[in-house]
């Protein structure tokens, strides 16, 4: 009897003592954080590139929805450039991170919409990714909606 519950204490000693540094290892070092918004940052400059490309196919073609589609990407990739500079600058970045995310947002919904064929589509999904990662590491629950647009 004596010899089980020394074995239970061990083992919950064990969880008590081990169990932090397993939680601790698992946030992202400020150094990975860096790394990912740089990630982000080109990623979102490869999705201008090939949406840029894509709507001027697109049946927005022409349309002051055209210019207006143009200027949000062109937003978010400006926003994901200040976030990253602020980031490095300051160690924290939870302002321009809201603005990124409320800007993907507005893309997901206009590809919802329009939809821009599979390179963007899947240019927007890695950008989608990197989003979600970092908003793990900013302790902000989910990631942009999901667009299905193809």
């Amino acid at each position: 009897m004596t010899h089980s519950w020394l074995r239970l204490s061990a083992a919950v000693l064990s969880l008590l003592i081990f169990a932090p540094l397993g939680i601790a290892q698992t946030r992202m070092s400020d150094k990975d954080v860096e790394n990912m918004m740089k990630n982000l940052k080109d990623d979102a400059g490869n999705f201008r590139s090939s949406f840029n490309s894509a709507v001027g196919k697109s049946t927005i073609r022409g349309t002051d929805q055209e210019k207006q589609a143009k200027t949000l990407v062109q937003n978010f990739q400006k926003q994901t450039e200040v976030m990253l500079d602020h980031f490095k600058d300051k160690k924290k970045a939870d302002t321009e991170f809201a603005s990124v995310r409320s800007s993907a947002d507005e893309i997901d919904k206009l590809l919802a919409a329009t939809p821009m064929g599979d390179k963007v589509a899947s240019s927007w999904s890695k950008v989608k990714s990197e989003l979600g990662t970092i908003s793990g590491a900013f302790g902000v629950e989910g990631q942009p909606a999901t667009t299905t647009a193809k």
